[in-house]
């Protein structure tokens, strides 16, 4: 299932429209949620809920999974911002689960693709495509190292496996 242009072209204007906050590779994640007025509330959720999306008369919160890595951390709080930017036409709670998988916890195909849209606005913003061409362009390492890609990971607040999947999606690899 490919991401829709539509996601794409929203997902890009997002960026664009917050420029000024994309302004180094590690993404702060805390200002942009502030120019959103959203709220971050760590919570003890179960091990299989990474993180939630409450979107109520009270405000927007988005909530994470205190036991998780911060590389984790990081990319499940971009991920319910996007779905608070792509899906808030949608149901109002968004609770996802640590593995997504199709066919698990009672998905839907249309819970499938809302999922995958949220991942790929969390890339976007935590991997801008930009930040990784301009890395790109200074590298003096093998890619298909390990290392290498780890050490790019680092530098944009990732997990190493989020960076491959960047670079495979975005035909670097």
């Amino acid at each position: 299932m490919s991401i829709s242009k539509s996601v794409i072209d929203r997902t890009k204007s997002y960026i664009e429209s917050n420029s000024l906050l994309f302004d180094k590779y590690k993404i702060n994640l805390e200002k942009l949620l502030l120019a959103e007025n959203i709220k971050l509330k760590e919570y003890p959720f179960e091990e299989n809920i990474s993180g939630v999306l409450n979107i109520n008369e009270n405000g927007v919160t988005i909530g994470y999974n205190s036991s998780l890595k911060k590389e984790r951390k990081r990319f499940t709080i971009a991920h319910e911002l996007g779905h608070f930017v792509l899906h808030n036409d949608e149901p109002k709670v968004f609770m996802d689960k640590v593995f997504f998988r199709k066919n698990s916890g009672g998905y839907t195909s249309k819970d499938e693709k809302i999922e995958k849209e949220a991942n790929y606005f969390a890339a976007s913003i935590l991997m801008p495509e930009n930040f990784i061409r301009k890395e790109m362009s200074v590298l003096e390492c093998d890619l298909h190292d390990d290392s290498t890609i780890s050490q790019m990971a680092r530098k944009f607040g990732v997990s190493s496996s989020a960076m491959l999947y960047r670079l495979i999606n975005l035909n670097i690899l």
